[in-house]
């Protein structure tokens, strides 16, 4: 295991050598494959110059002489080729490079070529016919055999070399800056990450970064601390708030116990009955929290099927009339007809029990409760309105939570176990459908529930 910054400067370096030793080879192969063909190409060239050279020396004068040769020999010499000169009786008069070991005159052409280093090409010269005579121009074999040529293709590797060293001083400001750029907030990220694993929640900051994923992912983390911290909030709550619930009941049936133990009371049917009460308010509670477990898992069974929520909504608010009447509370319904959707409907009677529940619980005398059901869009929205007591802004979002109660002070008669909105909202949201509440204090609330509407439906049963 190494370090993030030693693994960069190690592929920045492997980058950079393996590109300049690329970048070399394929120069040199281009030079050997296309520079050779241009200097091949060049030197065709210049020696058919030669030849045309010595055909105007020549037809001048009729004859090459000792001054025409002296020139041709330095011709040939800036050119940097071997020239073999022949009169038409193809006799040798005159060679730029003598002979190896031979000596004597009227040697043959043989003589003066030394085939393992040359290339040799013959043109004409002279006038056609009988004046007609040869000449052998020799290259060199390799293009790098004359100075000029090996010194170029030295100088350009030297300044492949040269251009190496300065990559690689480029890298190591390249690595630094990269290392800035981006080790800098994952090491902070990573500090947030350490923070979260020991618990410190709250100790954790934002990253600010100019690269769009490590900013989303400073985001994600900072966001993740925020929500496990709420998280443990809600455990340490929770488990108060199990407490409470579970001692009251407790306390009530252990006082009561006691009490027949010492002879203090004597257990009657009264007394007894009220005993059972309280281990069925615990048996409820029990019941209630393994239900809430299930349906916050996510794997709510549901049995759905097509449902007219005009008639469910209806005969809904027609069973709790005679409730509201003997509260003195108004029940009103406004449903617009033949609305269907597909849905659990006892699941979503529990729903729509829990609600109109509560609004009738926390609703004055002489107040009102009207539930509204209309298509909007591609779902079904049932609104459940009140002018009841009405829940602060601070609590609103608090409201779904389990054992949650805006008034902490309220018992359980009037409270209810706090886990009834909480059971609604898994529902809802196990039928793909949405839950919301808007209150304000005294005013009264307004809790919507939207579901997905089977929107073909009214044509085929109107």
């Amino acid at each position: 295991m190494i370090r993030i910054d030693k693994q960069l400067g190690r592929y920045f370096s492997l980058v950079t050598i393996s590109s300049v030793i690329l970048i070399t080879l394929l120069a040199n192969v281009g030079m050997n494959m296309f520079f050779t063909r241009y200097l091949r190409q060049s030197q065709q060239s210049e020696d058919a110059a030669i030849a045309d050279y010595v055909t105007e020396l020549f037809i001048d004068d009729g004859v090459l002489d000792e001054t025409d040769l002296m020139s041709i020999e330095h011709y040939a010499f800036t050119m940097s080729s071997e020239v073999i000169v022949e009169n038409e009786e193809g006799e040798v008069i005159m060679s730029t490079r003598e002979p190896d070991g031979v000596n004597g005159s009227d040697l043959e052409r043989s003589a003066y070529m030394d085939n393992e280093k040359f290339s040799y090409k013959v043109y004409d010269y002279g006038r056609n016919g009988a004046d007609k005579a040869e000449i052998v121009v020799g290259r060199a074999k390799s293009i790098f055999a004359a100075s000029p040529d090996r010194d170029f293709f030295i100088a350009i590797n030297l300044i492949y070399i040269f251009a190496g060293m300065i990559a690689m001083i480029f890298r190591y400001f390249l690595q630094n800056r990269v290392s800035k750029i981006f080790l800098g907030p994952i090491i902070a990220i990573q500090g947030n990450a350490k923070l979260i694993e020991n618990g410190a929640f709250g100790a954790v900051k934002d990253v600010d970064s100019e690269t769009i994923e490590l900013d989303e992912l400073s985001r994600s983390i900072t966001n993740m601390a925020m929500k496990l911290e709420e998280q443990e909030r809600l455990r340490k709550r929770l488990t108060a708030d199990i407490a409470h619930e579970l001692r009251t009941p407790l306390s009530t049936v252990n006082s009561h116990l006691e009490a027949f133990i010492d002879g203090v009371w004597e257990p009657t049917t009264e007394r007894l009955a009220l005993l059972q009460d309280e281990i069925r308010r615990l048996t409820s509670l029990i019941k209630d929290l393994g239900d809430l477990s299930y349906m916050e898992s996510g794997e709510i069974r549901l049995s759905k099927k097509e449902v007219n929520l005009s008639e469910f909504i209806t005969g809904l608010v027609e069973n709790f009339e005679p409730l509201f009447l003997s509260e003195e509370i108004s029940l009103s319904a406004e449903v617009e007809e033949n609305v269907y959707a597909l849905c659990d409907s006892d699941r979503m009677n529990q729903v729509f029990i829990n609600i109109i529940a509560n609004s009738l619980k926390y609703t004055n005398p002489g107040g009102y409760v009207r539930v509204v059901l209309k298509r909007k869009g591609n779902f079904a929205e049932v609104k459940v309105e009140d002018n009841g007591i009405g829940i602060t802004k601070e609590d609103i979002p608090y409201v779904f939570e389990r054992f949650y109660r805006s008034d902490r002070s309220r018992s359980r008669e009037t409270g209810g176990k706090g886990i009834g909105l909480t059971v609604s909202k898994a529902l809802v949201e196990a039928h793909d459908g949405k839950i919301s509440i808007e209150s304000s204090p005294n005013e009264g609330t307004i809790v919507k529930i939207l579901l997905p509407a089977l929107t073909d439906q009214a044509s085929e049963h109107t």
